[in-house]
């Protein structure tokens, strides 16, 4: 398989409209706009795109030649891992197909509103999520024995970004019931994601980002709904809604790292220049407090895998673009053991001094008061631990390091 032109399309409620098209030449990778979507004057990457009908080519570092709105759309660690497997029963090498081969394996399963095509067809199969089983198939991927199961995780799982196994499911709150389809629309299902421990990973990583994430509420974050899911083992699940979808409807998803072609395994970030950027983007300054609250979470609760990636804007069918709700958050802490994105220049021990510095930089008046806030949420963690059920030990251990963060 080599596939040397793509079409892309973005698709917002039930019309596609052909975006553009790339063009694999040589070793380049070459995009231009379609004529007809130019008449929308709805750039989809501002800062990178030119929004004309020039043909484009980007660097080949850090995203291979790929703008990195497109690169968004590729799978990350464990979509790799499903994509090689699978590649490799099918006597194919992960190395030898370029990057337009890996986007029409995305095909309409990605992130956010864009499609590429051609795309293999995944069928639209419609069978009740057995999460003990899923997660059982998960695990022999992860340990190599995969053979038997392999096509049928590449359907269900082979999309989303991240390290940790995830699939793409639709759920019914009223029934309780998953279904392996995120195409369903009707009798009360929406569209989530589900993810699975990783083998590194403590046995109680669903709990503890289901108290992150009532923590994160209380600390005045928007996300999109979470909860946990049991399998009849009475292992859990976590579970979040996708923000990318609204019934039938997409938006356009980007990440920092997209938008601002940043390498984020070797992030050179800070929140400084989300903030800078992003109230380009969304044309009001009200994002810097969204932004500063966010960096003042990851801060305070050690969330330290808080790379460019972590961070996304979307926009609606009008052009309208606003700073997506947090996801991922989580204890946690990145490869070199501090914060993949620095606040005010430091990211290896952060905290009050460096957010007042950012909030009085971006002259946000409530900068003290946002800061306080999240303090005083973090301080009370063995509460949301509690009701998340993370058990007292692992309450105890990361209680330890949070009491520690916040008198910073």
């Amino acid at each position: 398989m080599s596939i040397a032109k793509l079409d892309i399309f973005i698709k917002f409620s039930k019309e596609e409209i052909q975006l553009g098209q790339l063009v694999l030449d040589g070793s380049s990778v070459l995009f231009k706009y379609a004529d007809d979507y130019l008449k929308t004057g709805y750039n989809i990457s501002p800062f990178k795109l030119k929004f004309d009908a020039s043909i484009q080519e980007n660097p080949r570092v850090p995203f291979g030649g790929l703008f990195g709105v497109f690169s968004d759309s590729l799978p990350d660690a464990w979509g790799q891992l499903l994509l090689r497997r699978y590649l490799n029963s099918k006597g194919l090498i992960l190395e030898n197909i370029n990057s337009l081969d890996q986007l029409s394996y995305v095909g309409a399963n990605g992130l956010g509103a864009l499609i590429y095509r051609p795309s293999n067809n995944r069928g639209e199969k419609n069978v009740e999520v057995d999460l003990d089983n899923l997660y059982s198939n998960i695990s022999e991927v992860l340990k190599g024995e995969s053979s038997k199961i392999i096509d049928q995780l590449f359907e269900y799982g082979g999309s989303p970004g991240g390290a940790r196994p995830k699939i793409y499911a639709s759920y019914n709150k009223a029934a309780d019931t998953l279904i392996y389809d995120n195409s369903i629309f009707t009798g009360g299902y929406e569209n989530w994601i589900l993810k699975f421990a990783a083998t590194v990973d403590s046995n109680e990583i669903a709990n503890i980002e289901m108290a992150y994430y009532y923590m994160a509420l209380d600390a005045g974050l928007k996300m999109s709904t979470c909860k946990l899911f049991h399998g009849k083992s009475g292992k859990t699940y976590f579970g979040t809604k996708r923000f990318d979808r609204i019934g039938t409807n997409r938006l356009h998803m980007i990440s920092v790292a997209g938008l601002l072609h940043d390498n984020y395994q070797q992030s050179q970030i800070d929140y400084g220049t989300i903030m800078q950027q992003g109230s380009e983007l969304v044309g009001s300054a009200q994002v810097h407090e969204q932004i500063l609250r966010q960096a003042s979470f990851n801060i305070f609760a050690h969330n330290r895998d808080d790379h460019s990636k972590n961070f996304a804007f979307l926009m609606d069918e009008k052009g309208v673009w606003s700073f997506a709700p947090s996801y991922d958050l989580t204890f946690s802490s990145s490869s070199q053991g501090q914060h993949s994105t620095t606040c005010s220049g430091n990211g290896i021990d952060p905290g009050t001094k460096e957010l007042l510095e950012l909030a009085s930089h971006f002259s946000i008046k409530k900068g003290k008061d946002i800061i306080a806030q999240v303090k005083d949420v973090v301080s009370n963690w063995k509460l949301y631990a509690d009701k998340a059920e993370v058990s007292f030990r692992g309450q105890k251990s990361i209680d330890k390091v949070l009491q520690s963060l916040v008198v910073k």
